[in-house]
């Protein structure tokens, strides 16, 4: 007996109510990995920026004293360097010819950064010009920077209702306040390890998350 001799019209009879809401959630994921950021690839750059950052400082303090304080703190200054301009340019593509509230709050949420960041060596600067011993300006440099970077993305993150990056910004803040606690040099380590592996473990959490989803589907 077909869809017609039972009075249903052949469109009702062929409607799957799992295969509607595979089709839904499969046109999600693909609208999500098109339109929105990729966190892997934003916390696996500055995770490895931290990492790299304040391990350099932290090595030059504590194992390589001979090596100039200047060239470690170039290489902290690279390392976010090159943490910005992957996410200012990643940034840009995802929202190439997009207009309307997201795109804006994606380009305010960078130009946060780029001015806290800012501050944080006008302020350094400020503490060394006074004649605060060097240690200080080094322990507020990176202190006020991990600051930034924790306010920043809490911030954001409740804007957004982004529960993983709420979470990653308070625990970026936990690790700045334990770091500042310890003191010099081995505030870079817990820096290093605690910024840098925070946003690394959310990397790879999401990646674990990308792949189990992808199984089910």
């Amino acid at each position: 007996m077909t869809a017609e001799d039972d009075g249903r019209p052949a469109e009702d009879a062929l409607f799957d109510p799992a295969a509607s809401r595979e089709l839904i959630e499969r046109q999600r994921d693909t609208a999500e990995s098109e339109l929105a950021p990729d966190w892997r690839l934003l916390y696996a750059v500055w995770g490895l920026a931290l990492l790299t950052g304040y391990g350099c400082l932290y090595l030059q303090r504590a194992v390589l004293s001979g090596v100039h304080p200047a060239i470690a703190g170039a290489a902290m200054f690279l390392a976010l360097l090159a943490a910005l301009v992957v996410t200012t340019r990643h940034d840009i593509r995802l929202n190439r010819g997009l207009r309307g509230p997201s795109a804006l709050a994606g380009a305010r949420i960078g130009w946060a950064y780029v001015a806290g960041f800012a501050v944080v060596g006008v302020c350094a600067w400020s503490l060394y010009r006074g004649g605060a011993p060097e240690p200080l300006v080094w322990l507020a440099f990176a202190g006020l920077s991990l600051l930034v970077i924790g306010l920043v993305s809490m911030v954001s993150a409740a804007w957004e209702h982004e529960r993983l990056r709420f979470g990653l910004g308070g625990w970026i803040l936990a690790a700045d306040a334990l770091g500042l606690v310890v003191g010099m040099p081995h505030a870079y380590l817990v820096l290093s390890i605690g910024g840098g592996g925070g946003f690394l473990a959310a990397a790879a959490l999401l990646t674990v998350r990308r792949a189990a989803r992808a199984r089910r589907a």
